[in-house]
């Protein structure tokens, strides 16, 4: 008996599948041309790699809902938040790409470093927080605490070249120009820098979570949920920002 292939989970089927399983092999996971995060981030996806594609698939979709789930607990969603959250334009097509956003929002909640590790599997969505827990590394240890929060990311990011080469700029596809792209850079920047400059003065983290794609050049539609999770604590604006997406999606769809 043969398992179903979903009819959801583009990106995880034709992206993050086989890189996961050229890492498996022993090749560069570069070679999949889709492929642009980090190496680290194949390695949580390496137990939904050894399985056939479509049962693998089937069950990081339910891996990736409890993670959504998970992360909104931990930011201590009230149940309306909760609902509006899930059921955010950002999420329901994060699950149909099945993309690895959801990962980077358990990175969130993690130790700093560890959670950087996750936050930075996609700087679109995770930049603003490392910023973040540099200044808090800073003013609560000093640079012996910087270098114990960031010394692990440092030298696995410095062992990446050794193994795959300048993944960086070898990469095949100008995301800024892609047509997944949904970022409002420049026209955004002003937004990001000031949830920025408030999470580092005020030591907010919810506002560092929100900032980033504001400040990125390049955003999917679903990497947007970052910018959510940081308002899962404020019911009233989750709620609206959930609503505006909508109706924003709504208006695009009619155009």
């Amino acid at each position: 008996m043969t398992w179903p292939l979903p009819f959801y989970g583009f990106d995880w089927q034709y992206t993050f599948y086989h890189a996961a399983r050229m890492l498996l092999t022993g090749h560069n996971p570069y070679l999949v041309p889709t492929f642009n995060n980090p190496p680290w981030t194949l390695l949580p996806l390496i137990p939904f790699a050894l399985l056939p594609e479509s049962f693998g698939t089937t069950l990081y979709f339910v891996f990736t809902v409890l993670a959504y789930a998970f992360v909104a607990h931990k930011l201590q969603a009230r149940p309306l938040a909760f609902v509006a959250f899930m059921l955010s334009s950002p999420v329901l097509y994060g699950l149909y790409r099945l993309n690895i956003d959801a990962l980077v929002l358990v990175g969130f909640v993690l130790p700093a470093p560890i959670g950087l590790f996750f936050v930075m599997m996609k700087p679109q969505m995770g930049m603003a927080m490392a910023m973040y827990w540099l200044v808090q590394a800073w003013k609560s240890g000093g640079i012996k605490k910087v270098a114990l929060t960031f010394g692990p990311v440092v030298i696995i990011f410095g062992l990446s070249f050794l193994f795959f080469g300048n993944w960086i700029t070898n990469r095949q596809s100008d995301l800024t120009a892609s047509i997944w792209n949904t970022s409002l850079w420049p026209w955004s920047i002003p937004i990001g820098l000031v949830l920025l400059a408030v999470s580092l003065r005020d030591m907010r983290q919810d506002f560092a979570m929100a900032a980033s794609p504001f400040i990125s050049p390049y955003v999917a539609y679903y990497s947007w949920v970052g910018a959510l999770a940081g308002f899962l604590g404020d019911e009233y604006i989750l709620v609206i920002a959930v609503v505006g997406m909508w109706l924003a999606e709504i208006i695009h769809f009619w155009k």
